[in-house]
């Protein structure tokens, strides 16, 4: 999918901005040779031979795109805070305070982390206020009027009540319920091992939910959380003998150990092995952390806190991190005062609406085992993925979670020949609940799992037709399905009993934002080829039939579809796979060729129920 650039060179004091500069062009050549970006040079790079060197012409990745707002520079500290935090984390030189978050291409997920990095530099924010202004200047003039946050700042201990998603874990038949865990392989190099004890404890101090301990009791599970801090937990493994043939079924065996070390009722829920590989091949930093501890969101948190207390560490420094925010056992206490209110018993009636079965085809009948379970990658281009990023949400007035659902539930029609499916959402869960709770900076389990009805009109064929009516459908959802959780395993005996009747979702998909490969102050995420062990006991069942998951890692969108070899093949995943990516690429087409100005009636980026579905355990590092 290329895309047409306009390098311009302009006469001094005579240059036209980009809206002047399509409209001329717009007057002079069809549709189809208006170029979508537009790059600004001092002067064309040229050839020995006097050409232009397309080669050497800079790639346009980090402009500022094309807006409808012209840039304005920040005015205020505030204002040149945040517009430092949005450049950095959504990849772009140049931003405007009067520029779009969701236009830029953010998303819930992303707001998220520039909540947390906003507060390092004194800038207290919430998702509802994001969502509600989405400019730097709007945001910055009511960023200051947030309601002061519930947060202990000392060492939490004691009871924690269950939440749901815990409850949704003890109710699953689990082989072993201490080997369920989500991990981390880092490339690192010159790392101490004693530093490195040292920033480790750091953490499990800092983030209490790294101290959670859990017991099944004769009145079922129970979890505190406890005050000791977990020692020894890095064990330090010197390979720098092993040949190379038989390095990667080394480093195995250790990641498989390391996986199966982990321990509910006594702890640790934490454990690390740093591999030495030798002076040419450095170092591997391997980290395990039982699931009930962290999710996707909070492995953010835990490695850019380690990056900085090694720095720190290593400097002969105390840890510095920032405050704490709400607490989990807090959290996990509100939920619980939350599922016998009006405001939970409200959204009953939605969740309890009739669902289609969700079953999907099979190629044979097998067991739906882990040990049976292989993946499909499908991924698009660079270029692919800045348009899916910024031009289809621009354009279509949506968000990227909207597009993908809309390119799934397509997928799947042209798969079952059904109209209406049935898919299992995920969401990172940390909802704004309650005003005065803040959970940016919370390491713990906090994902919310809950079913959606996606139905398309018959005869519907084209993603862009069906982009609209997905996101209202997306938008019904109450509090983007955290109360679903709430009133399933927390609410009244009758309430769970309806919704527990209902059809199961086979189908799970769980969209998890953008990542970058580098950590500061500790090193890179490792390839998807090196060995990480089994996070969760290969002896166990898989919940679902199939695990869509999708994310951006650098500058390329993959989708990732795991599945069962004794139920499906692999070339009817592949060809769902390759279904939702053409979909995809239907709306970033449309998003170039002005599809979106006949079907749409009325522009505004929605204002709320974004419902992204996001922040589990990436395929790619999380070993399932």
């Amino acid at each position: 999918n290329k895309q047409l650039i306009a390098y311009t060179v302009p006469i001094p004091g005579q240059a036209p901005d980009v809206s002047e500069l399509r409209a001329h062009l717009q007057r002079q050549l069809p549709d189809n040779m208006i170029p979508s970006l537009y790059v600004t040079l001092d002067q064309l790079p040229l050839t020995p031979n006097g050409k232009v060197d397309t080669k050497a012409l800079p790639a346009p990745d980090h402009h500022r795109p094309e807006l409808a707002t012209t840039y304005t520079a920040p005015r205020t500290d505030t204002e040149r805070t945040l517009a430092a935090i949005w450049s950095e984390i959504l990849g772009i030189d140049t931003v405007g305070i009067h520029d779009n978050f969701f236009e830029l291409g953010g998303d819930s997920i992303i707001s998220i982390q520039m909540i947390a990095r906003a507060k390092k530099f004194g800038v207290h924010l919430t998702p509802r206020l994001i969502f509600k202004y989405q400019t730097i200047a709007e945001i910055a003039v009511h960023g200051g009027t947030a309601t002061p946050v519930d947060a202990e700042q000392g060492r939490v201990v004691g009871e924690v009540p269950l939440t749901p998603i815990q409850h949704w874990f003890f109710e699953k038949d689990l082989p072993a319920f201490d080997h369920f865990n989500q991990a981390e392989l880092l490339v690192t190099d010159g790392l101490d091992p004693d530093v490195l004890r040292l920033a480790l404890a750091d953490l499990i101090e800092h983030h209490d939910a790294l101290r959670l301990r859990c017991a099944d009791g004769a009145d079922g599970w129970r979890q505190y959380l406890d005050e000791t801090v977990d020692t020894g937990v890095l064990d330090v493994h010197d390979l720098s003998g092993v040949p190379d043939e038989s390095l990667e079924s080394v480093s195995l065996h250790i990641a498989e150990e390391t996986q199966q070390s982990l321990d509910l009722a006594k702890g640790p829920l934490l454990r690390a092995a740093l591999q030495e590989l030798g002076a040419t091949r450095g170092q591997r930093l391997l980290i395990v952390v039982h699931h009930l501890a962290v999710d996707g969101v909070s492995w953010r948190i835990l490695l850019e806190d380690l990056g900085s207390c090694y720095e720190r560490r290593a400097a002969g420094l105390a840890p510095l991190l920032p405050a704490k925010t709400t607490s989990f056992r807090a959290w996990a206490q509100r939920l619980h005062g939350l599922a016998d209110s009006a405001q939970a018993r409200a959204e009953f009636a939605y969740w309890a609406e009739p669902k289609p079965a969700g079953r999907v085809p099979r190629d044979r009948d097998g067991r739906n085992d882990l040990g049976s379970a292989a993946a499909v990658v499908a991924t698009l281009s660079p270029e692919e993925t800045r348009a899916l990023l910024r031009d289809v949400p621009r354009v279509f007035s949506t968000q990227i979670n909207d597009a993908l659902l809309t390119a799934l539930a397509h997928a799947l029609r042209d798969w079952t020949g059904d109209d209406e499916t049935l898919i299992g959402l995920e969401g990172h869960g940390r909802e704004d609940l309650f005003p005065d709770v803040d959970l940016s900076r919370t390491v713990g389990w906090f994902t919310s799992v809950f079913p959606v009805a996606l139905r398309l009109a018959p005869g519907a064929t084209s993603a862009v037709a069906s982009l609209d009516s997905v996101r209202e459908q997306l938008a019904r959802i109450p509090d983007k399905g955290v109360g679903y959780g709430i009133l399933r395993h927390l609410g009244a005996p009758d309430v769970a009993a309806v919704l527990r009747r209902q059809p199961t979702p086979e189908v799970n998909f769980n969209y998890l934002g953008q990542f970058t490969r580098d950590l500061p102050g500790i090193g890179r995420y490792a390839g998807p080829e090196e060995p990480k062990g089994h996070s969760i006991s290969p002896d166990g069942m898989r919940w679902n039939v199939l695990d869509v998951t999708a994310a951006v890692e650098g500058d390329t969108f993959g989708l990732y579809i795991t599945y069962s070899t004794a139920l499906h093949d692999r070339g009817t995943v592949e060809r769902l796979a390759d279904g939702v990516l053409g979909h995809l690429r239907e709306l970033i087409a449309g998003s170039a060729d002005g599809a979106a100005d006949a079907r749409r009636e009325s522009p505004g980026v929605p204002l709320t129920d974004v419902g992204d579905a996001d922040m589990a355990a990436i395929l790619k590092r999380f070993s399932i």
